[in-house]
């Protein structure tokens, strides 16, 4: 019988699969990041001397088939090498699934870094920290042209709360707002300890009513519900557009909302939608009016710009500013597609383990830059050239033959030809009503002028940032 030496960990022991010197080795080679995505700490390692029946052998053993094929496509030549240096020698490798790994029901549950929060659950208890949820915090949240009405209401709600009373913030999806109010219940908890603030979805509030109301008289179930937001300092309820239709919901949340307010308690409420397209009843909409409204608008570039250095920041990945500009000009429409955009790019970091160029950047995200590019029409095309030259658009689309229009109706041509999809035609009379041959010209003497005219050249890119 052949002695086995385990230069990594058993599966019912299993210390840190680094002990090991190949899969040491092989860290060293792969980089921390790509070992970690790769191997993690569930990888054997077994050198198998030679015996009278079997030959000298390296073997793996992974957790899955999903993580053998990865490491056999990513890190073979890092495998090969480790094993050479180690053994001294070229020993065959192989590699298998874990024969006898702990079934997936008894191995231990990894805690996530970041939790979910049950949004079927009860109303919190106001004395308790909502569990399963880690709350964002306004030291995180960016401020721009975009948001700053609403970050000066967070700041007033959690400084001066009842001055004004109550706010209410709307604005499109992945704008921030469900981050504000979380960063608002943050802050007035590190503040106080006494009175605490009430942080719930308005489907926590529904799903709570509804679940009161299904035992009790309505006296006994309406004050055993109201009772839930004694001695809470703030309300924070997200996305109350859910309340549309729910009419019995309504009038519980009415009442509560004067009880509280007549207390003192700040009120801080968000939605997806002004205030005159919720469907709501007019005495809630009433009260809101007589409260804050502040709207968050999508990110303006530069804070979109700022959303994305910080996020790379976060995730320490070696990206130039040149990267950071194509994301926020390309996916900076709200801060989830940066994040997306930024996530591909990490997992082609962790794979390739070098930085990430901007050459770099533009192949990894091609297919998202091409699914991601709206289509550019020739009014486009119009405003751009006319806003570089100081045309009107009546100008730049009549039939002058002035020089000073006639050189921006020819580029306005080209650029049409090359960005848009409009035919020869269409082009030919939207831009002054000419023929098909007048464009075919056009473009020709723009080719040879760009060739020939560095200062045209430059132009030509501005206006072609402008228009992508």
């Amino acid at each position: 019988m052949h002695t086995v030496t385990d230069y990594g960990h058993t599966p019912t022991d299993r210390p840190q699969n680094c002990d090991s010197p190949i899969l040491a080795r092989i860290a060293e080679k792969v980089g921390e990041k790509r070992f970690a995505l790769w191997f993690g700490q569930d990888t054997l390692c077994q050198h198998e001397p030679q015996t009278e029946n079997t030959t000298e052998r390296v073997v793996f053993q992974v957790r899955n088939h999903f993580a053998l094929n990865s490491i056999r496509r990513h890190c073979s030549p890092e495998i090969k090498q480790a094993v050479r240096e180690i053994c001294g020698k070229d020993v065959p490798i192989e590699f298998a699934v874990h024969s006898s790994a702990v079934p997936p029901c008894d191995l231990p549950v990894r805690q996530p870094t970041l939790r979910i929060v049950d949004d079927t659950a009860n109303i919190p208890q106001k004395d308790k920290k909502p569990t399963g949820r880690r709350f964002a915090s306004l030291a995180t949240y960016l401020e721009g042209l975009s948001n700053r009405l609403a970050c000066r209401a967070a700041d007033l709600a959690i400084n001066h709360p009842g001055e004004i009373n109550p706010i209410y913030i709307f604005g499109p999806t992945s704008v921030g707002k469900t981050h504000i109010l979380e960063g608002i219940w943050s802050a007035v908890r590190k503040k106080s300890t006494r009175q605490l603030p009430l942080y719930m979805t308005a489907e926590n509030f529904l799903s709570s009513f509804v679940e009161t109301i299904r035992s009790g008289s309505v006296r006994d179930r309406n004050q055993s519900f109201r009772s839930k937001f004694k001695g809470i300092s703030h309300l924070l309820i997200d996305d109350i557009q859910f309340f549309a239709r729910a009419e019995s919901t309504q009038t519980e949340f009415l009442q509560v909302f004067d009880m509280l307010r007549n207390q003192g308690v700040q009120l801080v409420f968000s939605g997806d939608r002004p205030l005159k397209d919720l469907t709501l009843r007019s005495e809630l909409l009433c009260r809101l009016e007589a409260g804050m409204v502040c709207e968050i608008n999508l990110p303006e570039r530069e804070l979109a710009l700022r959303i994305c250095q910080a996020m790379v920041k976060d995730r320490e990945l070696p990206v130039d500013d040149e990267v950071c500009r194509l994301i926020a000009s390309q996916f900076g429409v709200h801060a989830r597609q940066i994040s997306g955009a930024l996530n591909r790019l990490h997992m082609h970091y962790l794979m390739d383990n070098r930085p990430i160029t901007l050459a770099v950047a533009e192949n990894v995200l091609s297919d998202l830059l091409r699914l991601n590019r709206r289509d550019i029409r020739l009014q486009d095309v119009g405003k751009a050239v006319c806003e570089e030259f100081g045309l009107s658009e009546e100008t730049l689309r009549s039939k002058s033959r002035v020089k000073q229009i006639l050189a921006p109706r020819m580029l306005a041509m080209w650029l049409a030809r090359k960005y848009t999809r409009s035919a020869l035609s269409e082009i030919g009379v939207y831009f002054g009503n000419h023929s098909h041959s007048s464009v075919i010209s056009a473009q020709r003497k723009v080719d040879r002028q760009i060739c020939e005219d560095a200062t045209l050249a430059e132009l030509v890119q501005k206006i072609e940032r402008a228009l992508e």
